[in-house]
């Protein structure tokens, strides 16, 4: 199943005229990328990106206009247009026709996105090959974005530039491990305009990694992890300073394993106050709650899926074990994600 290739066309085009005009004059061009997000959205398009668009047609100092122009300065047009239409097109107005309609007549939830972990340094780990099966058997269900976390090694990086050059139409977010890219890496990421890699932002390679992307035009970000244990450090703001140095315009905020439900909570509602009321020239990003928010707007019943390093399945519901090698993705849906019976027909 893809995407509607008339439609996509048309959308092409205009985001194409779209992203000339905002070089030109972002602030201008706000207005018109508002009136665009609600002509090809057809009511499903998250509010919480008007609500942007509208803070910054209020605010000329918005330091939202700052990471809108670092992300034109530092990105190729083809890069933005490609990683784009993917998510905003295929993924969040086309998948999420298709992930509804399947919906309607089966006793499962489809997740809008799928979240891989990936570590090669784990004997019997998550491999490219899984990976590669999960988007075979995703897209047909509407799934069309993945966020990809590798740690460990870069040495999975080369078969999974494969994948995000096979499955164009899909878009990709790679989460990368500390470790410094190489020219070698750097030349393999350039031609995938339908990726966004991360780098964590606390360590040494992140500003190296950072600015050799800027320098070749490719899109990226950066994250972090959050815990109990500096769950205030994170809101009273002091951490997120920490990212203004590497002028990315984008940033992932990821609980760590066993974080509690409480400091989730509470990091999910400073992400989305630091969105609606910036201080700092990014859009920041909390990776399991709005996961779940976005699924929330797209379907019914809101749900997140990740496949961890080991095989494991991780749910808003809970933890799954032993799945991986014996059933497809539609039977782990309905093991894992069960509709609630009061919303089954």
């Amino acid at each position: 199943m893809k995407p509607n290739d008339i439609t996509r066309a048309i959308v092409d085009a205009t985001v194409d005229r779209g992203l000339r005009e905002i070089e030109e004059d972002p602030r201008r061009s706000i207005r018109k990328l508002t009136d665009m997000g609600r002509q090809f959205s057809k009511g499903r398009f998250l509010q919480e990106v008007y609500a942007i668009f509208q803070e910054l047609l209020r605010n000329d100092d918005s330091p939202y206009y700052t990471a809108i122009e670092h992300l034109l300065r530092n990105t190729d047009r083809k890069a933005l247009k490609g990683f784009g239409i993917n998510i905003g097109y295929n993924s969040l107005t086309y998948g999420g026709k298709v992930i509804r309609s399947i919906e309607s007549k089966k006793s499962f939830q489809i997740p809008w996105a799928l979240i891989l972990r990936i570590n090669p340094t784990i004997p019997g780990g998550t491999t490219p090959a899984e990976i590669e099966n999960c988007i075979l058997q995703g897209r047909p269900l509407g799934i069309y974005t993945y966020i990809l976390r590798c740690s460990g090694s870069l040495s999975c990086l080369e078969p999974l530039v494969r994948l995000f050059r096979t499955y164009s139409d899909c878009a990709f977010i790679c989460l990368l491990p500390d470790q410094e890219l190489t020219p070698a890496h750097l030349s393999l990421l350039k031609p995938c305009i339908n990726t966004m890699c991360l780098f964590p932002a606390s360590t040494a390679s992140c500003a190296a990694n950072a600015r050799n992307m800027r320098q070749q035009k490719s899109w990226y970000g950066t994250y972090d992890y959050y815990g109990d244990e500096d769950c205030t450090s994170w809101l009273s703001g002091e951490r997120t300073r920490e990212f203004i140095s590497h002028d990315s315009s984008f940033v992932i905020l990821i609980a760590r394993d066993g974080c509690s439900q409480s400091c989730r909570e509470q990091i999910g509602q400073y992400v989305k106050d630091t969105r609606l009321q910036p201080v700092y020239p990014f859009i920041m990003f909390d990776l399991y709650t709005d996961a779940y928010q976005i699924d929330h707007i797209m379907s019914s019943e809101a749900c997140y899926f990740e496949l961890l390093e080991n095989g494991d399945i991780y749910t808003h519901k809970g933890l799954v074990t032993d799945y991986r090698h014996a059933l497809s993705l539609e039977q782990i849906f309905a093991v894992a994600l069960p509709k609630d019976k009061g919303s089954q027909k």
